[in-house]
């Protein structure tokens, strides 16, 4: 009986978050990404590089200060990007999360770093211009995704698919009529791909990419939210932008509806 209850103390204690001190202790933090998401995050020779990278390895730097300290990168995708914060898998979790009031009952969020709307990646082939040439049609998507619950609640039929570049080749290969996702990264295909277009770019509501950490681990999320005040102000976002995401797009991505310096001036 003894074992049992310290085998579950055991466990009960790994959910629990590191704190802030903790990570400064060990020199190590987790930080859950996606990896394959151009240009937020890729993976190529073992190595991660994109924007989440550029601005994590900043607010990293801001965290450790002078003492430095190391990043294990762990691989997230769709509900797992929240589970495994939950789960304390990740000490933080910046796979592309979109702020809904769902996610926010599970984990709390940072400051936003960046505004999306919904974008729809069609066949050039479909000559598909809007919503209406989708009715009755199948749709992409990757279940935990809100592209993914907005057209499960519209009425239209959605098919799973366990992440974006599955998505992706599922369209190419004919499955489906149209995928669904955040508006920059179906831009992004676009841009590598003339087959496919994105001509629904502004669908819904216009959602935030947040960083998330688990309840409660107030210490960690307050220095994240200092550090982006300070990289806003320092200019890091509009940098970014312009040295690896506008390039991406081929200036299809336009500045003042991702980026959210003007909200950062109110810190």
């Amino acid at each position: 009986m003894k074992k049992i209850i310290f085998a579950l103390l055991i466990a009960s204690c790994s959910l629990f978050a590191n704190s802030l001190a903790q990570i400064k202790e060990k020199g190590l933090i987790r930080i859950g990404i996606d990896g394959s998401l151009p240009p937020l995050s890729v993976s190529e020779d073992g190595k991660y590089s994109g924007f989440e990278i550029s601005l994590i390895e900043e607010l990293v730097k801001e965290i450790f200060g002078d003492k430095g300290g190391k990043i294990e990168y762990v691989v997230t995708l769709g509900n797992d990007r929240i589970t495994a914060v939950q789960d304390n898998k990740v000490d933080l979790d910046i796979a592309a999360i979109t702020v809904t009031k769902e996610r926010e009952k599970l984990v709390d969020f940072s400051n936003p770093y960046f505004s999306v709307n919904i974008g729809v990646l069609t066949r050039t082939d479909d000559n598909i211009k809007t919503v209406d040439d989708l009715q009755d049609k199948e749709i992409l998507a990757e279940p935990g995704t809100t592209a993914f619950d907005y057209f499960n609640k519209e009425g239209f039929k959605v098919i799973s698919c366990a992440s974006s570049s599955e998505c992706f080749r599922a369209l190419k290969s004919g499955r489906g009529s149209g995928y669904a996702d955040d508006n920059m990264v179906v831009l992004g295909y676009s841009v590598v791909d003339r087959k496919v277009e994105v001509n629904i770019k502004n669908l819904g509501t216009t959602d935030f990419l947040a960083i998330a950490v688990q309840k409660g681990n107030d210490d960690l999320l307050n220095a994240l939210n200092d550090g982006l005040v300070k990289l806003s102000k320092n200019g890091f976002f509009k940098k970014i932008f312009n040295d690896s995401i506008d390039p991406f797009y081929k200036g299809k991505a336009e500045k003042k509806y991702f980026l959210l310096d003007d909200l950062y001036k109110m810190f």
